[in-house]
């Protein structure tokens, strides 16, 4: 039985993340997957002469500069000494937003973000740019806030981060109303909000508010040759650093002895280690593979009580369509309605009304031969929304491609290639709670304190990914693994930790 400093339970990027800055402090790391390549939901895939990203439409925090306490992305690819290897697209305007009568550019920058929208609706100019700039102003407080809770009381933090204590329990609705009277700019505003999981009723202010900064400020970027090359580059800064990775190795159990973490089992081979970053569904990972006797039992009262996010569906084609020629963008949210509230209860209800469109070959043509291009069709769904996902994919499928073909005329009568990934689909790849897009809800109720830590109450026992601290997305779940990585060295603030990332880079 081979022994490790760590062991990571999954290989997505936010277990990559941990692992790698782990093996560049100097930890023997091992890294174990149950499928065939890494990446989680930001794996890609090839079918015949094309190659496709499973979910990940655009990610931030990838170059060297943006808001206060960003460029996550960039940062750990820097500290494993890859930053070389890979290259960024930068997506500007990172998103279209397209409704009936209305169809808007998002642009970088607060400045160019407010002067789009502040022509379509100039009576609200002020409205607007003082509530984007009020999210910037919350994304950088959070970039510091545990590092300010952990040094300070509620008082002195109020005066450090006064919008993130006062807002830490609002929703995008209650907040951008504040600012926002026109029910369709509030509709605009807010086009972006599947990319978390929650309408503007339900969704965290805070967390909305990082996500929109980082694309808005940090930067949006596709990746070069797919959102794959982003997990094997990790991979390859795993490896430079002397970490391992296994595929095909599912986790059976998680070993306890003496009332601690000692390692793992797969397929009846044991691995030692003291620590363990579960990079995995949090509930699975507690119940199924070490046991809930193991916690204190309010703990296991407070998972169970966590809502999880929806899964989606995704429709993957190839065509040859001249998407030039219609003047689609690289990412375009569809909806036929303003109010999102109506679009997220018929999502709930299984309806296909409103889909993102994603056209990757626009900014990265080698994806598909000359000439032609891909697609990927978006949208959320319950696992609950059909008893049988084999039964109703096609159904769904159709439904999906007709919707589009209302923004791309002529569509079905140009495909090459098509294929669908449903709730179930997402469940067996990921092996995610009923194909849980985003791990818990990015609700007020579950995001920040509320959320589960990323260091657990069971000794040696830690978590990065979407099921924990800070978040679903990219970029959250990159922290996620930085931080979980500063828990494993003991770090409490994370300046100190990157640091120690820098010092042993030039030693």
């Amino acid at each position: 039985m081979k022994d490790y400093d760590v062991i990571v339970v999954g290989s997505g990027i936010g277990g990559l993340t941990a692992a790698g800055l782990l093996a560049k402090s100097g930890k023997s790391v091992l890294v174990l997957e149950s499928h065939d390549r890494p990446g989680g939901y930001a794996h890609g895939f090839k079918r015949k002469k094309y190659r496709f990203d499973s979910g990940v439409h655009l990610i931030s925090g990838c170059g060297p500069d943006g808001y206060r306490g960003g460029q996550i992305i960039y940062k750990v690819l820097q500290a494993l000494d890859v930053e070389h290897c890979i290259e960024f697209i930068n997506i500007d305007p990172f998103s279209h937003a397209r409704y009936p009568g209305l169809d808007a550019a998002l642009p970088q920058s607060v400045e160019a973000f407010c002067e789009r929208l502040g022509r379509l609706f100039p009576e609200e100019r002020q409205g607007l740019r003082d509530l984007t700039r009020l999210c910037l102003q919350v994304a950088e407080e959070i970039t510091v806030a545990d590092e300010i809770m952990a040094c300070t009381n509620f008082a002195e933090a109020h005066r450090l981060m006064p919008a993130l204590c006062k807002y830490r329990k609002a929703t995008l609705a209650e907040v951008a109303r504040e600012f926002i009277i026109n029910p369709k700019l509030l509709g605009l505003f807010a086009s972006n909000w599947p990319y978390l999981g929650l309408p503007p009723s339900e969704v965290s202010f805070v967390y909305w508010s990082t996500m929109l900064i980082g694309y808005m400020v940090d930067g949006a970027y596709y990746c070069k040759g797919g959102f794959q090359h982003l997990a094997d580059t990790l991979v390859d800064g795993l490896a430079r650093h002397d970490g391992e990775i296994r595929f095909k190795a599912p986790v059976d159990k998680i070993l306890i002895e003496k009332g601690r973490i000692a390692g793992v089992e797969v397929k009846n081979e044991k691995f030692a280690a003291p620590v363990v970053i579960a990079n995995a569904d949090i509930r699975h990972t507690i119940c199924e593979m070490i046991g809930e006797e193991h916690f204190p039992p309010r703990y296991i009262q407070r998972i169970k009580k966590m809502q999880h996010s929806l899964s989606i569906f995704a429709v993957y084609i190839a065509t040859d369509i001249d998407l030039i020629e219609h003047k689609l963008a690289h990412e375009s949210f569809c909806f036929q309605d303003f109010d999102h509230e109506k679009n997220f209860a018929a999502t709930c209800n299984g309806e296909i009304t409103w889909l993102s469109i994603t056209a990757p070959t626009l900014v990265d043509p080698n994806l598909a031969p000359p000439g032609q291009h891909l697609l990927m069709l978006t949208t959320l769904l319950p696992y609950q929304a059909a008893e049988s996902w084999q039964q109703a994919k096609p159904g769904y499928m159709d439904a999906m491609l007709k919707l589009a073909g209302k923004y791309i005329p002529g569509l079905e009568d140009h495909i090459l290639f098509i294929e669908g990934g449903s709730p179930a689909t997402m469940r067996r790849y990921t092996q995610n709670f009923q194909g849980a897009a985003y791990g818990w809800d990015v609700s007020p109720s579950q995001v920040g304190p509320t959320r589960i830590p990323n260091q657990s109450p069971l000794p040696g026992l830690y978590f990065a990914g979407h099921w924990t601290s800070p978040g679903g997305g990219v970029y959250g779940v990159s922290v996620s693994g930085v931080q979980a990585a500063q828990k494993v060295l003991g770090i409490r603030q994370q300046a100190e930790f990157w640091r120690l990332i820098e010092s042993i880079g030039q030693a």
